[in-house]
């Protein structure tokens, strides 16, 4: 493998150049296409190496609930210009669950592959404005306990306005030809 270093100035370029290794005895012939390996990898800029910095030395917000969901309705609102992402976002509820992971809470499982096609627009601003490369999301589906029964029948609809409002029991009474 072959390493140039040159120092020019402050700035200091690495270039490594890729050669194929000279054919030996190991390297065979398979189905007529002769096999390469290559000894080195070339980088030609510095500019394009950025220095590693590990996730404890960089300055992360501690996120909280309350952080959360305020960078979550600037989100929306900021999405305003994408239909698609708006609708997909703007009435869903954000949870907390530690400083790197926050549940957005779905109707269905539809939502979370959704969710997952947009996840680098949603995630960007908020790592962004918390300065958490590590924040992620879970789409959870929340099913709603309350089991809504429709009325189909006319007994079943009147029985139902009886319940919204008492009266028109009295009324049935002052009228009793008119069926329900």
């Amino acid at each position: 493998m072959r390493v140039e270093q040159a120092a020019a100035g402050a700035e200091r370029a690495t270039s490594v150049t890729a050669q194929p290794s000279a054919p030996s005895a190991q390297h065979r012939v398979a189905g007529g296409i002769p096999s390469r390996s290559f000894t080195s990898v070339s980088l030609t800029s510095a500019e394009t190496v950025k220095p590693v910095v590990s996730l404890e030395e960089r300055e992360a917000e501690q996120l909280t609930q309350e952080r959360l969901e305020e960078l979550w309705q600037r989100l929306v609102e900021e999405s305003k210009d994408d239909a698609k992402l708006h609708e997909l976002i703007a009435d869903k509820h954000v949870v907390l669950k530690n400083n790197n992971l926050f549940h957005i809470e779905v109707s269905n499982m539809r939502f979370d592959t959704l969710l997952r096609d947009y996840q680098d627009r949603i995630l960007a601003p908020l790592r962004a404005e918390t300065h958490n490369e590590a924040l992620c999301f879970k789409a959870v589906v929340v099913v709603d306990q309350e089991v809504r029964t429709v009325a189909y029948l006319p007994r079943d609809k009147f029985d139902r306005m009886v319940e919204i409002n008492p009266a028109i029991l009295q009324l049935r009474k002052l009228f009793p030809d008119i069926d329900f």
